[in-house]
């Protein structure tokens, strides 16, 4: 049950803005600004804390994840080349190396 006002003032433009969104969405102004309210909640503060501290843990790993895959491009270029160079081996056609990867 609605049973409280709140009084908001909002430049004519932000107003014709509330009112276009609402009609788009077939509601009026006011359930729009209910509905934003109660996705924009108290689960979003959590939620961007969390994210955060995803982001910071992800962008620490990255060089590691970046050494991890020169070391492993390193080791096959590493296989490729004595398998070309194998003495006593039939020849074989071997992949010749794509440019290297570069990172940052």
């Amino acid at each position: 049950m609605k049973t409280e006002r709140v009084t908001l003032l909002i430049s004519p433009d932000d107003k014709r803005q509330l009112q276009s969104l609402a009609e788009d969405r077939g509601i009026t102004a006011s359930e729009l600004v209910r509905q934003a309210v109660q996705s924009f909640g108290a689960n979003s503060v959590d939620e961007t804390r969390e994210l955060a501290a995803l982001t910071a843990e992800l962008r620490r790993a990255i060089p590691g994840m970046r050494k991890s895959l020169r070391d492993a491009n390193a080791a096959a270029e590493r296989a490729i080349a004595a398998m070309r160079h194998k003495p006593g081996a039939p020849a074989r056609r071997v992949a010749e190396p794509t440019a290297r990867y570069r990172t940052r």
